[in-house]
C-alpha cells in the first residue's frame, strides 16, 4: 500500500534539527569540562585503544550529523527514480531521524562515559541494535531507489525480488536487533563483540545471497 506525504514530515524535520541543536550544545555546554585527549576507538575488549583532542571529539559527531541530514534530504531529488520516494516518504523520513537521533545519543554517551569504556560500548551496540529493530519495521515500505534499502543486482533488476527481499529482510533486521538488545548486558566484552559483527556479517550476506536465489527461482 501507498504511503501519502502528510504533515508529519514538517514535525519531523524539526526533530531533526533539535538533535542537531542539542549536539552542538552539549558540546558547547561540555567542553570546558572535558580532559584535553578522549577516546575515538575501542578494541574487541572494550578497552581504549585509539585517542583524539577534544576539539575533534565535540564536533567531528554534529559535523556528520549534518552532513547526513543535508544529503539525506537531497538524495531523493537527484535519485534516477526519485518518483519511489513518495510511494514510502514517511517511512524514509522516520528512518532519516531516528539515524539522527541515534547519533545523538552516541554523542552525549561519548562526552559524558568517557571514563567508563567498557559500559560505554555496551550502550553504544544497543543503540546500533535498537536502531536495526526500528529500520527492520520499516523496511518493508521501502520501494526501489538507487540510494536507500537492500541494493543488490537483484533486487534492483525485479521488483518482486526487491519487495520480497525486504519482507524477509525486516524480519532478520528487526531479530538480530533484539537478540544483540537482549545480549548486551549479559555477555562478557569480547564475546559480545565477536557475536554483534558476525550477525551482522551474516545478515549483509544473508540477505544479498537470498535476494540472489529468489532472482534465480523467477527468473530461470
Amino acid at each position: 500500500m501507498t504511503e501519502q506525504p502528510n504533515n508529519n514530515n514538517v514535525s519531523l524535520n524539526r526533530i531533526a534539527i533539535a538533535c542537531i541543536g542539542i549536539m552542538l550544545l552539549v558540546s558547547a555546554v561540555l567542553y570546558p569540562s572535558l580532559p584535553e585527549t578522549l577516546p575515538r576507538q575501542w578494541g574487541i575488549d572494550g578497552e581504549v585503544n585509539s585517542t583524539w583532542h577534544k576539539n575533534y571529539a565535540v564536533l567531528v559527531m554534529p559535523a556528520l550529523a549534518i552532513g547526513i541530514y543535508i544529503l539525506t534530504y537531497l538524495l531523493p531529488m537527484i535519485d534516477p527514480r526519485r518518483d519511489s520516494y513518495e510511494k514510502f516518504r514517511p517511512s524514509y523520513e522516520r528512518v532519516r531521524i531516528a539515524v539522527l537521533v541515534m547519533m545523538a545519543g552516541l554523542h552525549i554517551l561519548t562526552l559524558t562515559q568517557y571514563d567508563n569504556p567498557q559500559m560505554l560500548v555496551k550502550l553504544i551496540m544497543f543503540g546500533v541494535s535498537l536502531l536495526f529493530v526500528f529500520i527492520g519495521n520499516e523496511m518493508g515500505r521501502f520501494r526501489q531507489t538507487w540510494f536507500t534499502g537492500i541494493r543488490t543486482p537483484w533486487t534492483l533488476a525485479d521488483e518482486r525480488v526487491w519487495k520480497k527481499t525486504h519482507r524477509v529482510g525486516a524480519r532478520w533486521f528487526v531479530g538480530v536487533g533484539l537478540l544483540n538488545m537482549a545480549l548486551v548486558f549479559v555477555l562478557p566484552m569480547t564475546a559480545l563483540f565477536a557475536i554483534f559483527m558476525m550477525s551482522i556479517i551474516g545478515v549483509a550476506l544473508g540477505i544479498s545471497a537470498y535476494s540472489y536465489v529468489l532472482y534465480r527461482r523467477w527468473n530461470a
